[in-house]
């Protein structure tokens, strides 16, 4: 599979020596139209072509092209009203100025998950939630937890010692598909998925799918899909450093370069973070005891990441990229705590390559390889190993290759059809005793209609084959139905996910307990439903989502009874995976965001969750049934220099456990975050951050061990610099 990876890659590449020369100019620049500043970063393109560039930091764009004629022209920047204007295009330059307006709210903003193609956001027919760059800059997240939490109340992270499992609307990260621009992200730690590997200063949107909406993404989607758009200048040169310092030697940098020359485009970026770590608590829980540790909460650790993207428009129509990523964690524990630390590893390769059919269709397809590997680092002396030596706990492999066709056969008519092809692999001699893999294959047919410019419905069907499971069909439609300034949506859908390789073969043991697979385990299923209405006006939007997630056989853990073997090789507790009959989360979403006038901006959400095992009648373990948001956000500009104040809160009441070790916590936390940008220096922008974390300085001091509500350490103050150059 690898070598098909490699030999796709290189094809595509070697298609860039296809360039042709160009004699015509498009160039021009665009302010911002209440105060006539400069906007930097404002795409321009001819709709249906790769033709475009970005404005520099002086708000000037230039591009070149060896067509003309008459085209549509597309001005488009986030938070802003998009422009579309008909222009006629001559040879030599070709002049053009725009002023754009600021939008009240987010409903122009355009979304793709859903449907795999473009809709604004009011008008989309699958329920997209959407986080724009605007919020996640105002929030200053140190991490993908804290911005997620911060502002989407359906979303929690279950803090652990070696991560967060994530959960959505009460199910948890096993069934949540997480892509990292429509590209599978890979690999668990602990069962957790790896998210460290997501920067949100590297963020430019996220898309959010709930529940087993969209026919687009197979396995693993049942909670819902989670896209993160990262950030891609189209500026002939883009350099871009950002730095943050906080209290416990917490320290992050993120540095990127986009550079686009006529057809070639390249985007890099690389960031850095590192942390001492933190005590919640210097005492744990030894049976009735409380002893003396130096375990800590949140462990040090020190990561890396490095992506590359290579792009070419080969001609108008045409365009090919090649892109690749390495990242590396080491996580330092005390020799007191334990004989070793956690190292990860992660690399991935993919190409793809792109065909417009005419101003709308397109034949599209992608590979992706991702390789995840995750080892012991030992910090003494121990059997053959010395301190610094790494011995692979396990290798995750994934391979994917999506083909897709989009057809617009009339104005109301579209159609979407795709083929899947996914290759799993897990080796390893600890938990394992060698190798396992998988390979799914699957085929989806998505219709797109439109009714008297009031109603849309998707509709359509994907079907699954598992090498081990065989075949199913999971059919899923979606409508929405406008009537003045309210939207009414529904969705109706079948999710399905086969057993892990993990939850089938797995032999883990830890102290005195063992975790065992199970290969008897049956496929999961579900049936989502989702009825909603929203409300929008140009500066208020107000939604609310009742939805229910049936899942029939979910695979947990179960205490199974011990052996004679098992106690004489000191097992306390074995568990094993088993397919629970009958699960369910229901609940509500509430969002609402609205413009107060004067630079001010109030937006929040509130959901109840109520997630249970029906089999038994109990809750689902890890989940709180209230969660709830608040931002309050100011933005004004005098001339070249621009304030942004944010004010964001989080609450939640106590999270249910089924264990010895009691729930978590209910809790609060406040943060406060301002942002300073300059722009008085030509291609330069500077933007300093400061701000506090946690400002009623809660502090959850469980025993370590506990069930932790929130690692936050309490009140901490941060700082930052930004310093951006583009022409």
């Amino acid at each position: 599979m690898q070598k098909i990876g490699f030999a796709l890659s290189f094809i595509l590449l070697c298609l860039s020596i296809m360039a042709e020369g160009q004699n015509t100019v498009i160039k021009g620049k665009i302010i911002r139209k209440n105060d006539q500043e400069n906007l930097p970063g404002v795409n321009v393109y001819f709709a249906g072509t790769t033709i475009g560039s970005a404005s520099n930091n002086n708000g000037e764009f230039k591009f070149s092209t060896k067509n003309t004629g008459t085209y549509d022209l597309i001005v488009s920047y986030s938070g802003y009203k998009r422009i579309r204007e008909t222009v006629s295009i001559h040879e030599g330059e070709n002049t053009f100025h725009f002023e754009m307006e600021e939008s009240e709210n987010t409903l122009g903003e355009v979304v793709i998950t859903g449907t795999g193609t473009p809709h604004h956001l009011k008008k989309a027919p699958v329920p997209t939630e959407i986080i724009s760059k605007k919020t996640i800059e105002s929030v200053g997240a140190t991490d993908f937890n804290t911005l997620m939490m911060s502002l989407s109340p359906s979303f929690d992270f279950n803090p652990g010692t070696m991560g967060a499992m994530m959960t959505l609307n009460g199910l948890s990260n096993d069934f949540i598909l997480v892509l990292i621009n429509g590209k599978r992200l890979y690999g668990d730690m602990g069962g957790n998925t790896d998210l460290n590997r997501i920067n949100p200063d590297n963020i430019e949107r996220i898309e959010i799918v709930k529940g087993a909406s969209s026919l687009l993404y197979g396995t693993d989607a049942i909670a819902g899909v989670v896209n993160i758009i990262t950030k891609k200048s189209n500026q002939k040169l883009n350099i871009n450093n950002s730095s943050r310092i906080r209290k416990y030697g917490t320290w992050q940098q993120n540095n990127s370069l986009d550079l686009n020359f006529g057809k070639f485009s390249s985007n890099t970026s690389f960031s850095k973070k590192k942390t001492d770590g933190w005590q919640l608590s210097k005492y744990e829980l030894d049976g009735d005891q409380l002893v003396e540790t130096e375990a800590q909460a949140q462990i040090e650790y020190e990561d890396y990441t490095l992506n590359q993207r290579f792009g070419y428009n080969i001609t108008k129509k045409l365009s090919v990229y090649a892109e690749g990523s390495y990242y590396e964690k080491d996580m330092y524990r005390p020799q007191s705590v334990g004989k070793y630390g956690y190292y990860f590893e992660d690399k991935t390769y993919g190409s793809g390559a792109k065909y417009l059919l005419n101003n709308k269709d397109f034949i599209s397809i992608d590979f992706h390889n991702d390789r995840y590997k995750y080892y012991y680092r030992y910090n003494q002396e121990y059997k053959d190993y010395l301190p610094g030596d790494k011995s692979i706990n396990n290798d995750q492999r994934l391979s994917n290759i999506n083909l897709k066709y989009v057809n617009h056969i009339s104005k109301n008519n579209q159609l979407t059809l795709g083929a899947d092809y996914i290759n799993e692999e897990y080796i390893s001699d600890r938990v394992l005793n060698g190798k396992a893999d998988v390979t799914t294959y699957a085929l989806y047919a998505q219709e797109e209609l439109k009714f008297f410019d009031k109603l849309d419905i998707v509709a359509g069907a994907r079907m699954v084959k598992h090498e081990e499971f065989g075949s199913t069909f999971t059919p899923k439609v979606s409508a929405l139905y406008r009537i003045s300034n309210i939207n009414l949506r529904g969705t109706y859908g079948l999710g399905y996910k086969a057993p892990t390789l993990k939850e089938l073969y797995y032999t883990y043991e830890k102290g005195s307990k063992l975790y065992l697979g199970n290969t008897d385990l049956d496929p999961q299923k579900s049936e989502y439903l989702s009825l909603g209405i929203e409300y929008n006006t140009q500066r208020t939007s107000i939604s609310l989502t009742a939805y229910r997630n049936n899942v029939d056989d979910l695979i947990d853990y179960k205490e199974v009874e011990l052996t004679d073997e098992d106690i004489a090789n000191g097992i306390s507790i074995k568990k094993q995976h088993f397919n629970f009959e009958e699960t369910r989360s229901q609940g509500i979403d509430l969002l609402f965001n609205t413009r107060l006038g004067a630079g001010f901006n109030l937006g929040g959400g509130y959901s109840y969750v109520n997630a249970k095992d029906l089999t038994n009648d109990d809750r689902l373990p890890g989940v709180a049934e209230n969660y709830g948001n608040i931002h309050l956000d100011y933005n004004h500009s005098w001339s070249k220099y621009n304030l942004v104040a944010s004010l964001t809160g989080r609450f939640q009441d106590e999270k249910y456990y089924n264990d010895s070790r009691g729930n978590a916590k209910a809790y609060e936390l406040v943060n406060f975050t301002t942002k300073h940008k300059f722009t008085w220096v030509k291609n330069f922008v500077f933007e300093l951050t400061a701000g506090i974390d946690n400002i009623f300085d809660y502090v959850d001091d469980s025993p370590y061990g506990s069930h932790y509500a929130t690692l936050s350490p309490g009140r901490t103050y941060f700082a930052g610099l930004l310093i951006n150059f583009s022409k």
